[in-house]
Protein backbone atom coordinates (compact mmCIF):
# COMPACT_ATOMS: atom_id res chain seq x y z
CA UNK A 1 0.00 0.00 0.00
CA UNK A 2 3.21 2.37 0.74
CA UNK A 3 4.35 1.58 -2.55
CA UNK A 4 1.06 2.99 -4.14
CA UNK A 5 0.94 5.83 -2.46
CA UNK A 6 4.69 6.69 -3.52
CA UNK A 7 3.82 5.88 -6.93
CA UNK A 8 0.88 7.71 -7.33
CA UNK A 9 2.91 10.87 -6.00
CA UNK A 10 5.63 10.50 -7.87
CA UNK A 11 2.57 10.53 -11.07
CA UNK A 12 1.07 13.44 -9.80
CA UNK A 13 4.66 15.40 -9.53
CA UNK A 14 5.34 14.63 -12.82
CA UNK A 15 1.98 15.82 -14.16
CA UNK A 16 2.47 19.26 -12.29
CA UNK A 17 5.88 19.36 -13.63
CA UNK A 18 4.56 18.81 -17.25
CA UNK A 19 1.83 21.58 -16.71
CA UNK A 20 4.19 24.14 -15.22
CA UNK A 21 6.90 23.83 -18.12
CA UNK A 22 3.82 23.86 -20.49
CA UNK A 23 2.66 27.33 -18.99
CA UNK A 24 5.70 29.08 -18.91
CA UNK A 25 7.89 27.50 -21.83
CA UNK A 26 5.50 25.94 -24.14
CA UNK A 27 3.14 27.32 -27.39
CA UNK A 28 0.46 27.90 -25.18
CA UNK A 29 2.80 30.24 -22.48
CA UNK A 30 2.05 33.47 -20.91
CA UNK A 31 4.92 34.88 -23.24
CA UNK A 32 2.82 33.78 -26.24
CA UNK A 33 0.09 35.15 -24.97
CA UNK A 34 1.33 38.47 -24.45
CA UNK A 35 3.32 38.89 -27.78
CA UNK A 36 -0.66 37.63 -29.17
CA UNK A 37 -1.99 40.44 -27.03
CA UNK A 38 0.43 43.08 -28.50
CA UNK A 39 0.15 41.88 -32.03
CA UNK A 40 -3.53 42.44 -32.24
CA UNK A 41 -3.23 45.95 -30.63
CA UNK A 42 -0.83 46.66 -33.19
CA UNK A 43 -3.22 44.82 -36.07
CA UNK A 44 -6.43 46.59 -34.55
CA UNK A 45 -4.21 50.56 -34.62
CA UNK A 46 -3.54 49.45 -38.63
CA UNK A 47 -7.37 48.04 -39.30
CA UNK A 48 -8.33 51.56 -38.01
CA UNK A 49 -6.26 53.57 -39.89
CA UNK A 50 -7.40 51.80 -43.12
CA UNK A 51 -11.01 51.91 -42.11
CA UNK A 52 -10.01 56.05 -41.69
CA UNK A 53 -8.63 55.83 -45.32
CA UNK A 54 -11.44 54.43 -46.34
CA UNK A 55 -13.49 56.83 -45.23
CA UNK A 56 -11.67 59.72 -47.19
CA UNK A 57 -11.42 57.32 -50.18
CA UNK A 58 -15.53 57.04 -50.66
CA UNK A 59 -15.99 60.70 -49.77
CA UNK A 60 -14.26 61.19 -52.82
CA UNK A 61 -15.52 58.63 -55.08
CA UNK A 62 -18.49 59.93 -53.44
CA UNK A 63 -17.88 63.54 -54.27
CA UNK A 64 -16.46 62.58 -58.04
CA UNK A 65 -20.06 60.86 -58.94
CA UNK A 66 -22.03 64.16 -58.08
CA UNK A 67 -20.10 66.70 -59.74
CA UNK A 68 -17.68 67.33 -62.35
CA UNK A 69 -15.90 70.20 -60.53
CA UNK A 70 -14.04 68.37 -58.49
CA UNK A 71 -13.05 66.10 -61.08
CA UNK A 72 -11.50 68.80 -63.02
CA UNK A 73 -9.21 69.67 -59.97
CA UNK A 74 -8.27 66.55 -59.13
CA UNK A 75 -7.28 65.79 -62.64
CA UNK A 76 -5.64 69.47 -62.30
CA UNK A 77 -4.06 69.20 -58.85
CA UNK A 78 -3.15 65.39 -59.04
CA UNK A 79 -1.85 65.24 -62.34
CA UNK A 80 -0.99 67.96 -63.61
CA UNK A 81 -3.74 67.93 -66.55
CA UNK A 82 -4.63 70.95 -68.30
CA UNK A 83 -6.85 71.89 -71.66
CA UNK A 84 -4.97 72.00 -74.70
CA UNK A 85 -5.42 75.74 -74.71
CA UNK A 86 -3.75 76.22 -71.22
CA UNK A 87 -0.20 76.53 -70.50
CA UNK A 88 1.12 74.29 -67.69
CA UNK A 89 3.90 76.17 -65.87
CA UNK A 90 6.12 73.71 -63.34
CA UNK A 91 8.00 75.03 -60.18
CA UNK A 92 10.86 73.14 -58.54
CA UNK A 93 12.13 73.66 -55.44
CA UNK A 94 15.86 74.08 -55.06
CA UNK A 95 17.88 73.29 -52.41
CA UNK A 96 19.92 76.39 -51.19
CA UNK A 97 23.19 74.92 -49.85
CA UNK A 98 24.69 75.82 -46.35
CA UNK A 99 27.45 77.45 -47.43
CA UNK A 100 24.37 80.03 -48.96
CA UNK A 101 23.31 81.20 -45.62
CA UNK A 102 26.00 82.78 -43.83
Amino acid sequence: MNRFYYLLLIILLLIITLLVQSNFFGEISYYERDELKKRNSLLQTKNNQLIEQNKILEFEIQNSQDSSDHVESFAREKLNLSYPEEEFISFKKEKIEDDEKE
